[in-house]
């Protein structure tokens, strides 16, 4: 379990480094929660409706003007008090992320398409995941980001059931993994007219 965890994370990271040095734009590291609903018949089959998952850790690589990766891990080893986790939730994800042009200087909207690899009371689990988010920009570093996935998983594997995961965190915008700097439109999420020309 632990080499798969390990193996996982060391792919997402040289992978995100590889493609990092062929473009000179901005990463991105955040830190958040996230809520997990089943409905109600799949409940009574995980053992809870709702999880509450604190942290949320991610990076995300952008690789072109609109398009990055995005690589995130969620815990629910927390209990905050008001929902009571009952059940384990650990999940890895990644996931290819497209970016609209800024609706706004500030705001990015973004749809993305991953995988997750889902650690439950069972066993771990993969789901096939799609979804949307937007970045908040409030300043060139920080930004507030939210996220709605849903998490399919396949009817044959009994170790999980198909949901809901919403994530809202903070996120800091860099150089590099080796260096600081702020956020500008052509390096998150999109590019502005007057930076292709």
């Amino acid at each position: 379990m632990i080499m798969k965890k390990t193996i996982f994370i060391l792919f997402v990271f040289f992978t995100a480094t590889i493609l990092a040095q062929t473009k000179n734009k901005k990463w991105q590291i955040g830190v958040g929660v996230g809520i997990v609903k089943f409905s109600d018949e799949d409940a009574s089959f995980i053992g809870d409706r709702y999880l509450f998952q604190i942290p949320r850790l991610n990076l995300t690589i952008p690789i072109t003007d609109n398009l990055s990766v995005d690589g995130a891990m969620s815990f629910n080893t927390f209990d905050p008090g008001f929902i009571e986790n009952s059940v384990k939730y650990f999940s890895m994800d990644g996931s290819l992320r497209y970016s609209f042009h800024q609706i706004s200087e500030k705001f990015f909207p973004y749809v993305f398409v991953g995988g997750s690899l889902v650690d439950s009371e069972r066993k771990m689990t993969p789901t096939f995941n799609f979804g949307a988010g937007a970045t908040y920009w409030i300043s060139d570093s920080f930004g507030l980001n939210t996220q709605l996935y849903y998490k399919y998983s396949l009817e044959s594997f009994e170790s999980m059931r198909s949901h809901i995961q919403v994530t809202g965190g903070i996120v800091y915008a860099f150089d590099s993994l080796f260096g600081g700097g702020g956020r500008s439109a052509s390096s998150i999420g999109g590019s502005c007219y007057y930076d292709q020309h």
